[in-house]
């Protein structure tokens, strides 16, 4: 798990320095945006309705909106993610752990079965 974890970080860093926003902000931006973003667009396709995409990216538009400083936002919805994923320690996982299950792995398995009921259905 360490080392998936690590692996993600560098990513993370690798796509702040080229971007210019915080670590904490391309975290929001991937896992807040981006990634529900596209299973929004999958959906949609399994459908065959543009509902869920147009809806998100509404939601986020007017999120946007009332935002009046992104940075701080991020830095406030990054801390609270983090404390979530802390309190699995409780039952006995970590922060590394925990946060390789939650924000890889269910992730990679909800894609897994997205993009399978999208392009690979039986017609």
């Amino acid at each position: 798990m360490k080392e998936i974890f690590d692996l993600t970080y560098k990513l993370l860093m690798f796509l702040s320095r080229i971007t210019g926003f915080s670590y904490k902000e391309i975290n929001i931006i991937i896992w807040f945006i981006v990634i529900p973003l596209s299973w929004a667009f999958l959906i949609d396709k399994i459908r065959g309705k543009h509902f869920f995409k147009i809806g998100f990216i509404a939601i986020i538009i007017l999120a946007l909106l009332f935002i009046k400083d992104f940075s701080e936002f991020s830095n406030m919805a990054f801390d609270a993610s983090a404390e979530f994923l802390r309190g699995f320690d409780s039952i006995g996982s970590n922060y590394t752990t925990t946060s390789v299950v939650i924000c890889v792995l269910a992730p990679l398995i909800i894609y897994i079965i997205l993009i399978r009921k999208a392009y690979f259905r039986k017609m």
